[in-house]
């Protein structure tokens, strides 16, 4: 007879096989509102910490319980309100010029489904339950089969709410429908048998609402990769608080099919609490973005690894053993951390698509331990999405996951010998003489990074843009896979200053265009467009698939200085005879191009 962990295995591995072919047909230009979408799918964590805030476990419990409510809630409310203000600035050209176009889709719609099929099957099966017992029927029928039910639903929601993200068209449809999902799966849980009060769950909701409300609908568009970082951390943080109140509450003493995925709860979610604070911190600027080591570090990180497996066999065999479980939850903290300060700030897209699917794979394992059937989907789904996502960017990079991990690149020692070999003079550019420069082009190609992201100057650049249209310059965007600080960032950057989504080209698209540009105008780009990736086998960046800035007949940089990139190597194309740099502030720069335009 088949078991429910038998079970649950089987739905684990057949939503990772969907979430593979869904997550695939998602293009380059929405994988940041991928990674937010099921950073706020990931929330389903929510779902379990409603039981253990609401259930009478104990004091620990409810403590617990409610902490991770408050966090999940501001997971879910933050991550779903910022996708969708990402989703709602994707419009191409046709689109933004057709400002009288119907509104084609009302979210409110999505009500027809329950309203018009579901409630009546309800209405039919209550009334013949009620014709047997109606006391038995509103204490214990009701609440299981409504559980099961919104589960099912909502599960169905969220594959088609991915689903959706496969096209830019019915990307917010789609996530109107995970929203659905979502609610239906937490108005699901509160009929759950074990719920005795709502009272932690109601100022938990309440607060993380709050919190995550303000943090979707304030934070600019520059600072999602934090804000998404921020969000792993919190729901792998709730993912390892439940998992802890589970331990507590029944002593150890559980059996090996739960003991296993409760270790690597607390040990995932507890090394993705403390390495997504790392890596919001290095993209926040508040620690340096250069690998952080000392000698020995792999090894001794390494060998923390180890101790921690160590003990989670240990807990596996012998529980009860409340000393070593505590020491894995303290060393597991303290892993994450030492695994992201090594990591230069160049390899953050890697990290934290990594993250993301480290927190996706904690609240799986949540699933597993309290055998809740959606949070296993859900889980699955997440996970296979950073998985695959950093996969992506390591192919974009030329690199592997373990070199990312353990690689300690943008090491600044090595990069400083590139500057000694590099050979030529830097050449400067007025804003006026660049005003100049355009009137004998047909084609330009903008190439955006993270500088324009900095200096907020991604408005500028599309006024620039419509200037240069107007004047029958052809204008092209060159989006690289890395270019930013997560996956997609630079389209979302693009889309907020209303640029047309089918004026951007990815890499392989662009690249054949360079050498026909008569001009490439990098705003803030460095690493990216680094030749030394090329040819200079001494550099890190060797071997990574870069824009072919180079070919172009003119190249101007919009840059503060000279000084490296995000990885701390020295770009060579800074010297190439074709290349001029007006230095400066990017929207201070064009702000004085503009100016020069008009006179």
């Amino acid at each position: 007879m088949t078991t429910e962990l038998e079970i649950g295995l089987y739905i684990f591995m057949l939503a990772g096989f969907l979430g593979y072919h869904i997550i695939t047909r998602v293009p380059p230009l929405l994988h940041t509102p991928l990674m937010s979408a099921t950073n706020a799918i990931a929330g389903i964590s929510l779902v379990g910490s409603l039981v253990v805030a609401g259930a009478d476990y104990g004091p620990l419990s409810t403590a617990l319980g409610f902490i991770a409510v408050t966090c999940s809630s501001t997971n879910v409310v933050g991550g779903f309100l910022i996708t969708d203000r990402m989703l709602k600035m994707f419009k191409t050209t046709k689109e933004q010029s057709d400002k009288h176009r119907r509104l084609r889709f009302d979210p409110k719609w999505m009500l027809t489904v329950p309203v018009l099929v579901v409630i009546p099957l309800v209405v039919i099966y209550m009334s013949e339950q009620l014709r047997v017992d109606a006391i038995y029927f509103f204490r214990e029928v009701l609440p299981t089969q409504a559980l099961m039910y919104f589960y099912i639903v909502s599960a169905a929601l969220f594959i088609l709410g991915l689903k959706g993200l496969s096209s830019p068209k019915y990307a917010r449809k789609g996530m109107h429908a995970a929203a659905l999902g979502m609610f239906m799966a937490v108005a699901g849980t509160l009929f759950h048998h074990e719920i005795v009060t709502y009272k932690w769950i109601i100022i938990g909701f309440i607060i993380g609402s709050v919190v995550g409300g303000a943090m979707g609908l304030r934070i600019p568009m520059t600072a999602v990769p934090q804000r998404t970082a921020l969000s792993h951390s919190l729901g792998a943080l709730a993912a390892c608080l439940v998992g802890i109140s589970e331990y507590f509450r029944h002593h150890g003493v559980l059996g090996t099919a739960v003991m296993t995925p409760l270790t690597f709860e607390v040990v995932v979610g507890g090394l993705t609490f403390t390495g997504s604070l790392m890596a919001a911190a290095k993209l926040q600027g508040i620690l340096p973005g250069a690998p952080i080591t000392y000698k020995g570090q792999n090894v001794f990180n390494l060998t923390l690894l180890a101790v921690i497996v160590a003990c989670m066999v240990y807990l596996v065999v012998m529980p009860p053993s409340p000393v070593f479980f505590q020491v894995m939850v303290g060393l597991a903290f303290v892993f994450g951390l030492l695994l992201v300060i090594p990591i230069g700030a160049a390899d953050m897209p890697v990290v934290i698509a990594l993250l993301n699917s480290y927190g996706g794979l904690a609240d799986a394992s949540m699933g597993f331990v309290l055998m809740n059937k959606i949070q296993i989907i859900t889980g699955s789904l997440d996970g296979t999405s950073g998985f695959l996502l950093s996969l992506l960017m390591c192919r974009a990079m030329n690199r592997s996951a373990i070199n990312v991990l353990f690689g300690a690149f943008g090491k600044v020692e090595k990069e400083t010998q590139a500057v000694a070999e590099a050979k030529g003079t830097v050449r400067s550019i007025a804003p006026d003489e660049l005003v100049v420069l355009f009137d004998s082009m047909r084609s330009v190609i903008i190439v955006p990074g993270y500088g324009m992201a900095v200096a907020q100057a991604q408005h500028s650049v599309a006024e620039l843009a419509k200037h240069l249209m107007k004047r029958g310059i052809d204008v092209k965007y060159a989006i690289h896979p890395v270019a930013g600080r997560m996956p997609g960032h630079m389209n979302v950057l693009l889309a907020e200053a209303n640029v047309p989504y089918d004026q951007l080209y990815e890499m392989e698209q662009i690249n054949p265009y360079f050498a026909q540009a008569d001009l490439a105008l990098v705003v803030g780009a460095n690493d990216v467009t680094n030749p030394a990736a090329k040819y200079n086998k001494d550099s890190p960046l060797y071997g990574m698939p870069i824009l072919d800035v180079e070919r172009a007949k003119a190249i101007v940089v919009l840059k503060r200085s000279l000084a490296p990139g995000f990885s701390g190597v020295e770009n060579e194309l800074y010297y190439n005879p074709k290349c001029m740099m007006l230095f400066g502030d990017a929207r201070e720069s064009l702000n004085k191009l503009f100016a020069a335009m008009k006179s």
